[in-house]
């Protein structure tokens, strides 16, 4: 990694902000443009439909947080509303309190609750299993702050993260600085124009979580990256959740169940329906790669820390820690081989 390198990352990131703003498509600003009598929706003056520079359309969730591309997310807004909001969450918009009714108010929150709960690039932690339930209510605890802009980008030996420095006087940007520097010992880059960090790849999966969940929407200017796909159930940033609709849909299938009931010396049988075998054949294997993804990041660990120690740049080893650690490591190996057997058991002998 150069000092060139994160030139031009820093380069990809200001042409990427300043682009970041889809378009207003035709047939939108036509829809609205047959309303009656319409009306700004954040000030509520008259729009005159006939002057199309004085108006213009403005989305409950911007373009670049996320927001769909539909009439349920698009709103009329004069100009000066326009102008002044910008690509704004309606939370980042703190002039917006003063400019309207508080009914009016919670009534453009509750909207814009309703087309976050739409939209299908939520990312979020949670395995593949996670109830429904669980995942809207790490949602909903998210969607109380408005989101934040973080573009990121491998490299050699890590990756960089950064985001405009105009864009910086937020708190959660100033946060995200701290824990990017204080917590995950991140390297300061330093531009004219955006914040930028060297994150070890070690420790980027950790810090990008921890970035999500301070609201910052993650987006990744790798040429190898890719959105479309679904959703693994792996631990991983780039993965998209599904819509809640779709997480519904598949919750509506039944749940496998041991049958009959399983008392003390009897085997556990279970239901051989098509439906079932396939939920129970998914889980088993999600099971076994996130088993050895924890052996193999262990040991990954204890080898990296071993030759630092043999290198002199941390302290050595006190009495009985190497072997704690060692230990540790074959734990959560016989507990990934203990999985693998369950889901690839073997043949029974014949006779």
């Amino acid at each position: 990694m150069t000092t060139s390198d994160f030139q031009a990352f820093a380069q990809r990131v200001l042409e990427k902000h300043r682009a970041r703003a889809a378009d207003n498509p035709r047939w939108a600003l036509d829809l609205l443009r047959r309303q009656d009598n319409p009306t700004c929706a954040f000030c509520c003056s008259p729009i005159d439909v006939s002057r199309r520079q004085s108006w213009g359309l403005s989305p409950l969730v911007p373009f670049n947080q996320g927001g769909p591309v539909e009439p349920s997310n698009l709103r009329m807004a004069c100009k000066v509303c326009a102008v002044e909001r910008g690509a704004r969450d309606l939370l980042a918009w703190e002039n917006l309190a003063a400019k309207v009714p508080a009914e009016h108010l919670n009534a453009l929150k509750e909207a814009r609750l309703g087309v976050l709960q739409r939209s299908d690039n939520h990312l979020t932690s949670l395995g593949r299993y996670a109830k429904d339930g669980t995942v809207l209510d790490l949602l909903r605890e998210r969607w109380k702050h408005p989101r934040f802009l973080v573009y990121v980008e491998r490299h050699a030996n890590g990756w960089f993260v950064g985001w405009p420095v105009g864009q910086r006087t937020l708190t959660a940007r100033n946060d995200a600085a701290g824990l990017l520097r204080q917590v995950h010992q991140a390297r300061w880059m330093e531009h004219e124009e955006v914040v930028g960090f060297d994150v070890p790849g070690e420790v980027f999966q950790a810090a990008v979580w921890q970035l999500i969940e301070h609201h910052a929407l993650v987006i990744d200017l790798s040429l190898d990256y890719t959105t479309d796909g679904e959703r693994t159930g792996q631990n991983c940033w780039q993965a998209r959740y599904p819509t809640l609709r779709q997480v519904r849909q598949r919750r509506k299938v039944s749940h496998e169940t041991p049958w009959p009931s399983a008392f003390d010396g009897q085997p556990r049988v279970y239901s051989e329906k098509p439906n079932a075998v396939r939920m129970r054949t998914k889980h088993r294997a999600a099971r076994e790669a996130e088993t050895k993804t924890r052996w193999l990041e262990a040991r990954s660990r204890l080898a990296k820390r071993d030759a630092e120690v043999d290198a002199g740049r941390i302290r050595s080893y006190l009495p009985g820690e190497r072997a704690a650690l060692q230990a540790d490591v074959d734990d959560l190996a016989a507990i990934w081989l203990k999985v693998r057997q369950l889901s690839h058991p073997r043949p029974s002998p014949a006779g």
